[in-house]
């Protein structure tokens, strides 16, 4: 047995560190660490940073990958080849994968690779690094030799003592005692699930004293199982004592239950107290319930999320919470797996509830100790209740606002923003002093209006939040009928895979959503509105994206989303447009094919994937809130289907998205929230979930 598997107590770490600080190259590069330390972090990539790096982490993973034996795990390959294809979206999975079996074959220099890694990667890219090498040693069994080749490469590149936290936090029991890390706190954030009370979130799938504890270091999350359940992550198990890492789209099972990627991160920002969402519910004689974010008279329930569900009973109301009456003045503590019953049998998933709650945008509740505020939509450059916008801002914001509660004004400061931001109609580009009442224009259909009085400032969001299809019908003629009575309804939030064979009436389906069809019968809704009646208005809410390639083959990539972009967001200056391409190049993975021409399918310059992706980025550079693609995988591998798959999750996250696919492998399957199929006829055939119906 390793050492690490019986646990790194205080003594060993004690003399593993003084082991370290002997090595020959420790002092030289713990001064880099420390200076390096000290800037500011929360930066992704750049296109600073060598796009030569990417072959050099191919072989440093490849090292890593051997296990004591020589083998290499299927398992392993798939880790790499992930964090790759995460960090490093431009890369072409078949590349990435040759590249890899031929370092496996070759002999590599760590010594010589951590020095270069060392001067060109950033204090967060090391340590997400570093994280990585020991999932891949972790995985071939923690061999003793594999462990302190680990511990060499990390105080190489200037991580030692990082190093030495990270192994014992993902080893340790619990890591509530701050004094054993060399840093002065844990490297990185935690949460715990477990089944009763004692852990940061209860999941009821899990009993006595088991747990699931989740690692987050900025976007980076691992999860890790410290119970016998049988947890399914990325379509393979999760063993006791295992760990892997979590991305974008991808979803954890244990039996029934499910947890995303975006529940996980819901959760980390909940323990900062940086995404607690409260809502006030009216319900009538009929079981109707009205959502609102401020009290009322009609006020029946107050239900605030956080890491548990808190439900108070205003008045009397006739439904039942994990059994309990809701009468005045109760109080019950919940999860999101719970659901509330009223009298008729009619059910409120309190998941469903959040849902729909965050698409009304946040309250925020200032606090008497704080008079300056960070708001982003990143958490990872916010401190303990800051304010964290709601899901669905693209780019990266970045503002600060100063408050003086006693005369009841304020200042904003605008640190970092992709697109204009307004106070009233004025753009701010540096600061600007605030008022009572004041409203900050972050996006379209998204603004923060500032209540220095009453110490809040809320949230306004003018989004989509609901599709409903109701019998819709269609004929192309008296003998062909493509959609016969069709009716469901997606929230906002979800993603919808359309099933079918072909000539089922997948593509006319989404063309009748789109307002590219008026069908013979049967209506669609946008927030109860009816799209075709009021199509004008409706349309700028909905982007179809068509199987077809919809760029110009004589244009470069960057060139092609230039002209998207100024076609569907007129009203942003040249500067802002500039800034919007490049966040979507980098999402889009074809940073480094900017200035490609894209070329026709016959003299390609561009891989199938890589056109995909930008027929996709099109349409995703605009702000509506309802996304159709019809058939984005066709023509693609498994695993280029799956990333093109990921990246409309990514782009698309809190948006109401539809995609019709014609064969879905059970690794796309679990990547979407519910699914359709269509039947020849255009009959509706099976609806899985049955809040989709």
């Amino acid at each position: 047995m390793s050492i690490l598997s019986q646990g790194l107590t205080k003594e060993f770490r004690e003399r593993v560190g003084e082991q370290l600080r002997a090595h020959p190259l420790a002092r030289r590069f713990s001064r880099v660490a420390d200076r390096l330390s000290r800037r500011w972090l929360g930066k992704s990539r750049t296109t600073s940073e060598s796009p030569n790096l990417l072959p050099l982490l191919i072989q440093v993973l490849a090292a890593f990958s051997r296990s004591a034996r020589g083998e290499v795990l299927e398992e392993e390959i798939d880790s790499s080849l992930g964090f790759l294809r995460y960090d490093y979206p431009e890369a072409v999975y078949s590349e990435l994968r040759k590249l890899f079996r031929q370092a496996l074959n070759e002999p590599q220099d760590l010594k010589a690779m951590a020095e270069k890694l060392s001067a060109e990667l950033t204090p967060e890219r090391k340590i997400m690094l570093g994280v990585q090498l020991y999932d891949l040693i972790a995985k071939a069994g923690l061999d003793p030799q594999q462990v302190v080749q680990f511990y060499g490469f990390m105080t190489q590149i200037g991580m030692a003592a990082q190093a030495i936290d990270i192994v014992y936090q993902l080893n340790a029991a619990d890591d509530k005692d701050t004094a054993v890390y060399q840093q002065g706190q844990s490297p990185l954030e935690s949460l715990t699930f477990g089944g009763n009370g004692t852990a940061d979130v209860v999941l009821k799938g899990l009993e006595g004293h088991e747990r699931l504890v989740a690692f987050r270091y900025h976007d980076l999350i691992l999860l890790k199982n410290q119970s016998k359940k049988g947890i399914v992550v990325r379509g393979r198990p999760l063993g006791p004592g295992a760990f892997c890492r979590i991305y974008t789209g991808q979803r954890i099972v244990l039996g029934e239950q499910v947890l995303t990627y975006q529940d996980l991160a819901y959760y980390f920002n909940a323990k900062k107290n940086v995404s607690l969402t409260q809502v006030y519910l009216t319900v009538d004689h009929n079981d109707e319930v009205q959502i609102d974010k401020m009290r009322t008279r009609e006020s029946a329930l107050e239900v605030v999320f956080g890491l548990k569900v808190h439900v108070r009973a205003l008045r009397d109301v006739d439904a039942l919470l994990n059994g309990v009456a809701l009468r005045a003045g109760v109080r019950i503590e919940a999860t999101l797996d719970d659901k509330i019953i009223f009298h008729n049998a009619s059910e409120l998933p309190l998941a469903d509830l959040r849902r729909r709650a965050r698409a009304l945008g946040g309250r925020f509740q200032l606090k008497a100790y704080k008079s300056g505020y960070l708001v982003s939509n990143n958490p990872a450059l916010l401190d303990q209740d800051d304010i964290l916008l709601s899901p669905g801002t693209s780019g990266e914001v970045l503002l600060k606002i100063l408050c003086d509660y006693e005369n009841r004004v304020g200042r904003l400061e605008v640190i970092r923003a992709d697109r204009p931001i307004f106070l009233g109609e004025t753009p701010v580009r540096g600061i600007a002093d605030l008022k009572d009442g004041d409203t900050i224009r972050i996006d379209a259909g998204q603004v923060l209006r500032c209540n220095f009085g009453d110490r809040i400032i809320e949230e306004e969001r003018n989004v989509i939040a609901t599709l409903e299809i109701r019998d819709v019908t269609h004929r192309f003629r008296k003998d062909v009928t493509a959609m016969d009575g069709i009716s469901f309804t997606v929230n906002r939030g979800e993603m919808v895979c359309v099933m079918g064979a072909s000539g089922s009436g997948k593509s006319t389906l989404l063309r009748a959503i789109g307002g590219q069809l008026k069908p013979e019968r049967g209506e669609a809704l946008l927030n109860g509105v009816p799209l075709y009646p009021n199509l004008d208005s409706l349309k700028r809410f909905i982007a179809y994206i068509p199987q077809d390639d919809a760029f110009d083959n004589h244009l470069t990539v960057e060139e092609n989303l230039a002209i998207a972009a100024a076609i569907r967001s007129p009203h942003l200056s040249a500067r802002d447009r500039g800034r919007r391409i490049e966040g979507r190049l980098i999402e889009l993975g074809l940073i480094e094919r900017r200035a490609t021409m894209v070329g026709n399918p016959v003299k390609k310059r561009l891989s199938g994937g890589e056109r995909k992706r930008l027929n996709i980025g099109l349409d995703m550079i605009s702000s509506a809130d309802v996304f159709l693609f019809d058939e984005p995988t066709s023509g693609l591998s498994s695993k280029d289907s799956e990333h093109v798959i990921e990246i409309i999750r990514s782009m698309a996250h809190n948006k109401i998205v539809l995609v019709t696919i014609h064969q879905p492998t059970s690794k796309l399957f679990q990547m979407f929230n519910k699914a359709l199929l269509l039947d020849k006829g255009g009959k509706l055939l099976l609806c899985p979930a049955a809040a989709l119906c």
